[in-house]
């Protein structure tokens, strides 16, 4: 059933301590993955997207760690499971595309050993079954010539082709979830256009349920059907993509849908800007952390704890005392 969540995430936090404090990366994300669907984690750089697809893994980097909350996998929650059984989980049933494909790869193996590697580590193959695998992996990831590219170094890859051994390593057993971060980043729009379609065949192909990390909006739309918009950790505003883009409700997704270029705006003028910066992750205050970059700040939003995520219609939700000057406007779903 589609209805039916395939991921659960209840309450979760992470921080990274530090010299100067703890910097809380994740502050109690509660969100639901649906069989066969795409949901999308968005926001500017440092709003703890990345943070929540490694902690979901449990491969937070040091001096990370995670303070709360669970992750269920269908009814197994995978934070409280041992290491070796979450790393049988990695690569056969959850896993993820890591955002930067330079430095994901191993630069002294080929990259056909590195897609053997995961079937390897998974599944009682031969070398030969293994080899034969990655080759037809490789070859439904679009490459014409599989095996000269599984003779290949990452060092002879462009980034394009780089991004796509990224997602053969990661769908090589058919994961039933993969985490895409950023996988489109720093690719030029033909590529990006290229590796989107990919994501849809698989989905298509296998009812892979995507969680799609990007700060790239044009990505979200055509991609996801569920969004969730962070900022300083937390999830501002949750919903149906075509929902969020057309009925934004909270102060901050209004900003965003509002800074990126459309085709129908004056392009002789500057696109709006959002005033200010992203505040301190180890200084939280107890308001809204929104509050000094917001046009649209009331007394209660000064005198007041940060709003806790409240639905406002039927699947959607955001955290703000003020939604209702956000949800007559069209911010241009296309």
């Amino acid at each position: 059933m589609l209805d039916e969540p395939i991921l659960r995430i209840e309450g979760l936090s992470a921080q990274f301590d530090t010299p100067e404090g703890a910097v809380k990366a994740v502050k109690d994300v509660s969100l639901s993955l649906r069989r066969g669907t795409t949901l999308a984690l968005t926001g500017e750089s440092g709003a703890g997207k990345t943070s929540v697809g490694l902690a979901i893994l449990n491969l937070l980097p040091y001096p990370g760690r995670i303070t709360a909350g669970r992750v269920y996998l269908n009814e197994t929650d995978i934070l409280t499971l041992s290491p070796e059984k979450v790393r049988q989980l990695r690569g056969r049933d959850i896993a993820m595309v890591f955002q930067d494909p330079a430095t994901g790869l191993n630069p002294v193996l080929s990259v056909g050993a590195q897609v053997e590697e995961i079937i390897t580590a998974h599944l009682p193959v031969s070398k030969r079954e293994a080899r034969d695998r990655s080759l037809e992996v490789l070859a439904q990831m679009g490459f014409p010539n599989p095996k000269e590219v599984a003779r290949s170094y990452p060092f002879q890859l462009s980034g394009g082709m780089a991004q796509r051994v990224m997602i053969a390593i990661a769908t090589a057993l058919n994961p039933k979830v993969l985490i895409a971060d950023e996988p489109t980043s720093a690719l030029d729009v033909t590529v990006q256009a290229a590796i989107l379609d990919d994501l849809r065949q698989l989905q298509q192909r296998f009812g892979t349920s995507i969680l799609l990390i990007s700060h790239d909006l044009g990505v979200v739309a055509q991609m996801a059907d569920e969004m969730a918009v962070m900022y300083a950790g937390s999830v501002v505003e949750f919903g149906d993509t075509r929902t969020v883009f057309e009925r934004p409700r909270h102060p901050y997704t209004w900003a965003l849908l509002g800074s990126r270029p459309r085709w129908d705006q004056d392009q002789t003028r500057p696109l709006p800007a959002i005033r200010g910066a992203a505040p301190n992750l180890a200084q939280l205050p107890e308001e809204c952390p929104y509050l000094p970059r917001c046009p649209k700040a009331t007394n209660v939003c000064r005198t007041e704890p940060a709003p806790a995520l409240t639905e406002l219609e039927p699947g959607h939700s955001a955290a703000c005392y003020n939604t209702i000057l956000h949800g007559d406007g069209d911010a241009g779903f296309d």
